[in-house]
């Protein structure tokens, strides 16, 4: 597959929308960006499960996944990405793309109140904040190239940071506040660099010759991603801030590192076991390990388990049959929509648990839409105790891979009605 990231780039650099991406060995939607709230329990992403790329949020476990950023207009090339929460996590900075340029707005965390903060008409991405919460560095390029800006929170007294034929992405501050360091490309290759917050003291952390992007300070160093060593994928790597140290983290492919713990790297995952174009997961640097985040694996479509109940308890170990209905929309109708062989469901969503769909069709939420109410062996679920939510699957007609999520309950005991026949 293509390498993701380099595309991602490409596009955005040439004033393209954000949406799904082509590949020819899969198809689907892509999670990326990821940032952390400052408290580690909640994770800020780009992805564009809808359609359109907007900005969603959910716990560290996956779990409470929600879109915060207002669903695009039909027909609108717009796509929100970037995000970055402030230190007191009541707001979250973004990219904003509109089909030939974008901007840096901001938005309280829950998505209220989006406020525009750059009118330049140029390409203004690439938001971070301070650890003061006071400033906020981007990447414009209204003078030609691609240069470091710094401004007020608010978007006043917006400052070029840096002025060079060079082109500079991907900007983060120092844990004191103090300096930037940012990725700054020349040729075929780009290197990191520090700079002071002044833009005085600017000096080279990382040498050219290799392409290296994506840089996330913290008290554990500079955690950036990189194709040292010659590899094909990019990996991740690290640095300490005076340049020494430098090393591969264990072999981990991905993008977009965030250093989370000491053993734990929040990063954009492309996962060949996953559907999805990209993921969002959590890797720890010392062995490997990794916890998947957040690796929806198509187009979010609303799903309703135990239809009619007030709530979905499940017996992980249950051997009966549990219904869950695929609910029409406005715009998706899963009664001429849905291919029933394709259909998996459980605790990942690739289970082979489908036993049949009825052929009855009702309307299920009554919404005056008629939906598909299917039945699925809970032995074959893959439930565990302790799951939050379920996850079904399934192709339309012409191989879109649709996605919907519920929220459950573990227990110990059957609901009757999955003993029916």
């Amino acid at each position: 597959m293509k390498n993701l990231k380099l595309t991602i780039c490409f596009l955005f650099g040439l004033g393209l929308a954000f949406g799904a991406l082509a590949s020819e060995e899969k198809n689907g939607v892509s999670s990326q960006y990821p940032a952390a709230s400052p408290n580690l329990l909640e994770v800020a992403f780009a992805a564009d499960f809808e359609g359109a790329t907007r900005i969603w949020v959910s716990s560290m476990d996956g779990s409470r996944l929600r879109r915060i950023s207002s669903p695009a207009p039909s027909g609108s090339p717009t796509s929100d990405t970037q995000p970055t929460w402030s230190p007191d996590a009541r707001k979250i900075a973004y990219a904003s793309f509109n089909g030939s340029t974008s901007d840096i707005w901001v938005m309280e965390s829950d998505g209220r109140y989006p406020v525009r903060l750059t009118f330049n008409g140029a390409s203004n991405t690439e938001p971070a904040w301070s650890p003061d919460g006071r400033k906020i560095a981007f990447v414009s390029n209204k003078d030609g190239t691609k240069d470091i800006w710094l401004m007020n929170a608010d978007g006043s007294q917006q400052v070029k940071l840096l002025a060079s034929d060079s082109q500079e992405n991907s900007p983060q501050f120092s844990p004191a506040g103090d300096q930037l360091v940012f990725s700054r490309s020349d040729g075929d290759s780009a290197a990191l660099m520090i700079v002071g917050t002044t833009g005085a003291g600017l000096r080279t952390l990382t040498s050219s010759g290799f392409d290296d992007w994506e840089p996330h300070w913290s008290a554990r160093g500079i955690v950036f991603s990189s194709n040292r060593g010659g590899s094909s994928r990019w990996k991740l790597w690290a640095v300490n801030p005076d340049g020494s140290n430098l090393r591969k983290l264990n072999d981990i492919p991905g993008h977009d590192p965030v250093w989370l713990t000491d053993e734990g790297i929040l990063y954009t995952s492309e996962s060949s076991a996953s559907r999805a174009l990209s993921a969002i997961a959590i890797v720890n640097p010392l062995n490997g390990v990794k916890q998947t985040v957040v690796d929806v694996q198509g187009y979010l479509t609303p799903i309703d388990v135990r239809p009619g109940k007030p709530a979905n308890k499940i017996n992980p170990r249950g051997q009966g049959k549990l219904q869950v209905s695929i609910l029409s929309t406005r715009t998706f109708d899963a009664t001429t929509s849905v291919v029933q062989r394709s259909i998996t469901f459980g605790r990942t969503g690739s289970e082979a648990s489908f036993a049949s769909c009825t052929k009855q069709l009702k309307d299920v939420n009554g919404d005056g839409i008629p939906d598909v109410t299917c039945r699925f062996n809970l032995r074959y679920a893959g439930f565990q105790v302790g799951d939050t939510f379920a996850i079904l699957r399934f192709n339309d007609a012409k191989g879109k891979t649709f996605e919907g999520r519920d929220a459950i309950t573990t227990v110990f005991e059957d609901d009757p009605d999955d003993l029916k026949d």
